[in-house]
């Protein structure tokens, strides 16, 4: 039997789901422009050193955390993991491009599914963080699933902005989005049961690069 929450799944996970994301590289156009990541290796080495551990060691088991808030009703702790995320975004530009993200994605799903758990938390006036969208919207889904189409959207969406940026064809950025996921895989399970005080991961560099990044006289990307 399918699943009933694989259609829609498959529809929010769509790069043709209008969320926004395409407009954000996250602190990627600034690493690029200052040389950090300055080729497709440098490229696939940021994704295995920068985003899968802030994946495994800080949003995936919040994620895990928000998804069981939501899952049982608990929408005062999905408005205070929100307001966590709030204080994690050290630099505005990341802050402001999560919560666009997560408003945008709330709107959305508010036109698509009248849900009315989803259209309580939109009257609670919490930041919307990205995340936190993203964990009341897949409530319905197996908590490895959702965790999975979350490190999925994230790996996919930095390979992706690259393209952009540099030379990089589209059959080099699949495998590296491939290699990624796989490296992911046998730790994403893990990674859900960490309690949320034990959640943490500190990345000065995308901070720096983001800070960086607003200041610049040009730029392709929103973050």
């Amino acid at each position: 039997m399918l699943p009933d929450w694989l259609p829609w799944l498959l529809q929010v996970s769509d790069s043709a789901f209008p969320s926004g994301a395409y407009a954000h590289s996250l602190g990627l156009e600034e690493l690029v422009q200052a040389g950090v990541v300055g080729d497709a290796d440098a490229l696939e080495a940021y994704l295995h050193r920068q985003v899968l551990p802030n994946l495994l060691a800080l949003e995936l088991p919040l994620l895990a955390h928000g998804h069981r808030c939501a899952a049982h009703g608990d929408l005062a702790g999905l408005q205070a993991l929100d307001e966590e995320l709030d204080a994690w975004k050290l630099a505005a530009e990341l802050r402001a491009a999560s919560r666009q993200l997560g408003s945008r994605r709330l709107a959305l799903t508010q036109q698509l599914d009248a849900d009315p758990l989803v259209s309580a938390y939109a009257a609670r006036g919490a930041p919307c963080h990205h995340l936190a969208v993203c964990a009341l919207e897949l409530r319905h889904l197996p908590v490895e699933a959702a965790a999975c189409a979350w490190a999925q959207q994230a790996i996919a969406g930095s390979a992706t902005a690259a393209m952009k940026l540099m030379r990089l064809g589209q059959e080099r950025c699949q495998g590296m989005i491939r290699r990624a996921v796989l490296a992911l895989s046998p730790q994403l399970a893990a990674a859900c049961q960490v309690p949320p005080h034990r959640a943490g991961w500190f990345n000065p560099l995308l901070e720096i690069a983001s800070m960086r990044h607003a200041q610049a006289a040009e730029r392709l990307f929103i973050s």
